[in-house]
């Protein structure tokens, strides 16, 4: 009986351990994205991320480097340093913020000189979450491509 007692709990544990190593699959997918401002010489973004948890367990973003190419050119990137808490089967919505100095990326002027005034543009990204587990920490990176709505303010 107690041999039955200890693999019930062997087996308990692993199925545990099992569940923490299986958070990898976070599923991301744009939202939206807004020029904020669009000076003389610089324009700044704004990228909103849908983070998904399909797990039977929480699970926590503790970093998330980031790239973002909007018509092929190389926006905005960075990392944020804030912590993000998906629930189980639930979902968070990640904002991603940076500015562009066109003196930096004429390349860039040129594709959103030609991208003003279009409903949908095509943006791309390089996302690097870091998830922290109860067995510690991993990354991975996933790669985003989607033609989306932008917002012109």
């Amino acid at each position: 009986m107690r041999s039955k007692f200890l693999i019930l709990i062997l087996l308990f544990g692993c199925s545990f351990i099992q569940q923490r190593v299986n958070v990898k699959n976070l599923k991301f997918t744009y939202r939206s994205a807004t020029i904020e401002a669009l000076t003389l010489d610089r324009i700044n973004f704004i990228v909103n991320l849908e983070a998904y948890n399909p797990n039977q367990i929480d699970a926590v973003i503790d970093r998330l480097d980031y790239v973002v190419y909007f018509e092929g050119y190389r926006a905005i990137s960075g990392s944020t340093n804030q912590e993000y808490e998906i629930k189980a089967n639930g979902r968070k919505m990640i904002t991603l913020s940076g500015y562009i100095l066109f003196a930096d990326l004429p390349d860039l002027f040129k594709a959103i000189k030609s991208s003003y005034g279009k409903s949908r543009v095509r943006i791309t990204a390089e996302i690097r979450p870091e998830i922290k587990t109860i067995i510690g920490k991993f990354r991975y990176t996933v790669k985003l491509d989607e033609y989306i709505p932008l917002d012109w303010r």
